[in-house]
């Protein structure tokens, strides 16, 4: 079958079309037809050999796909051959560039049948985090404030619709002009334009100087250390990454200043396959369901332009969530 593998860790050229064989899966998992695979910061940083974590090369990149259930392992149970399925790419989060995908099955969301592929592609990770920092890394209470950096990409637009449905009220920031008015249609009630504004005098206006209760900061860089001005007295920041670049700066200080509070974040330490991580995911499931959670596709592209995709990601100039048009879904 066809892949997506990075042998050696550079730039755009690293993304070499290889043949793999058809994986198999083992127990408790499932193979995937793989439709759409979306893309993620992490396939960058896997791609340039920065990523936090580990990672043996060569690999598959790919967080998350979607498509159809094609083979099942011993002791699956609640899923079945042909099923319409939307997941994540195992605890690894790498092999969705592809024909087909073996994935533990407590990684994998159940789809509405009038959810189309491309857009259940869109859904896993940014959901599935979006939950996890709102209701497991913190408790979101209706009425209080979330302000997310990068509101524009796919976590912070599936932030911005979690946080409302928990009565929460969200604002945001973006790097650039005219990235506004997607997170605005999901709910955010203002979206600040760092390269003009100062994200923090506006976020001290809009709560009449008494600062946000919660900051989800995927940045990092200069934004990290400044974004604590904006926290109010015992405010929390959560970080999800370093997009932006690795902060340097005297944490302890800064804590101090407002006594506030700063957590990283990963969304697999929500433990796939127990209690907390299956919350999560009956939580998505139902919203998706229901019509209350989705997430916006920016742009697919053709299996052969990968590296196109990749170059769009790292331009920053993009909202919503770019898939890769892998195939139509049928089983491998």
């Amino acid at each position: 079958m066809r892949a997506i593998g990075v042998e050696r860790t550079g730039g755009l050229d690293a993304l070499q079309q290889v043949t793999v064989p058809v994986p198999e899966p083992g127990p408790d998992e499932l193979r995937i037809g793989v439709a759409f695979a979306a893309a993620n910061w992490s396939d960058i940083q896997k791609r340039q050999g920065i990523y936090p974590d580990p990672v043996g090369y060569p690999v598959i990149l790919g967080a998350e796909v979607s498509g159809i259930v094609s083979a099942i392992g011993p002791g699956v149970r609640g899923l079945a051959i042909g099923q319409r399925v939307a997941a994540l790419c195992g605890p690894r989060l790498l092999g969705g560039y592809a024909d087909a995908v073996v994935v533990p099955a407590a990684y994998v969301l159940r789809l509405p049948g009038d959810l189309p592929l491309d857009q259940a592609a869109a859904l896993p990770l940014a959901t599935l985090t979006a939950f996890h920092l709102l209701h497991t890394a913190y408790r979101i209470r209706a009425g209080q404030v979330v302000m997310v950096h990068a509101i524009a990409g796919s976590v912070g637009l599936a932030v911005t619709q979690v946080a409302g449905m928990a009565g929460a009220r969200v604002i945001g920031t973006v790097g650039r002009p005219g990235k506004s008015g997607l997170p605005r249609r999901m709910g955010a009630e203002l979206v600040i334009d760092r390269s003009s504004e100062d994200f923090v005098e506006r976020a001290l206006a809009f709560t009449d100087g008494r600062g946000v209760d919660l900051i989800i900061d995927s940045l990092g860089g200069e934004i990290l250390p400044r974004s604590f001005d904006a926290l109010r007295f015992h405010g929390h920041l959560i970080n999800i990454g370093e997009a932006a670049g690795e902060p340097d700066f005297p944490v302890r200080k800064k804590l101090y200043e407002r006594s506030t509070s700063m957590a990283g974040f990963e969304v697999l330490h929500a433990a796939p396959g127990s209690r907390t991580w299956r919350r999560g995911v009956r939580f998505v499931e139902d919203a998706v369901a229901r019509g209350r959670l989705r997430m916006p596709v920016g742009a697919i592209f053709p299996f052969e332009d990968v590296a196109a995709m990749h170059a769009a990601l790292e331009g920053r100039g993009t909202s919503g969530k770019l898939l890769l048009a892998v195939g139509g879904g049928s089983p491998a």
